[in-house]
């Protein structure tokens, strides 16, 4: 992508492009939702796209933001924002395709590298933090609806130096 940076348009949590050749060089690469005429990408690929400089992010106002400014933004949407951020880029990194899984009730939906072009996501990933534990009954919760929509979860935690562990969470049946 080391064409000229594609514009997007704040609009609450998400960001949208309207370009037409903006739309098909992110959406053939995996990015965001197309829709009729504009592709809707979330507030956590804006500040990938951001950080890459594939595109430049106009607010409301249609001020250019910086990267901070709109992980500000982003932070004041979501608490969660700088580690969901940071597995976002590392599976993006890693070759995955990265959606997000909210009618799944986790953070992602993941793609599998050989598989870009799939329609249906084979897992989905749970972003936590290493300072604020979670309940076993809330992660049977997770693996339960993962289990129900066929998909695998994955668990990521992220410490304070914003490394990253992977788990699969899954039944086991003996």
């Amino acid at each position: 992508m080391a064409k000229k940076p594609i514009i997007a348009k704040l609009s609450e949590d998400r960001a949208l492009i309207f370009n037409k050749d903006g739309i098909s060089r992110l959406n053939a690469k995996g990015y965001g939702e197309l829709n009729d005429n504009f592709l809707s990408i979330s507030i956590v690929e804006t500040l990938y796209l951001l950080s890459k400089n594939w595109i430049k992010v106009k607010s409301t106002t249609g001020q250019l933001l910086s990267f901070e400014e709109l992980y500000d933004y982003a932070h004041n949407i979501d608490e969660k924002i700088c580690i969901k951020y940071l597995v976002y880029r590392d599976l993006r990194n890693r070759g995955y395709t990265v959606k997000t899984g909210l009618k799944y009730g986790s953070d992602f939906r993941l793609y599998s590298r050989e598989n870009i072009n799939a329609i249906h996501s084979e897992y989905v990933v749970k972003v936590f933090s290493e300072d604020k534990p979670c309940a076993i009954s809330e992660l049977t919760g997770f693996v339960r609806v993962a289990h129900s929509v066929r998909k695998k979860l994955i668990i990521s935690i992220v410490d304070d130096d914003g490394d990253i562990v992977y788990y699969n969470m899954g039944y086991l049946r003996l």
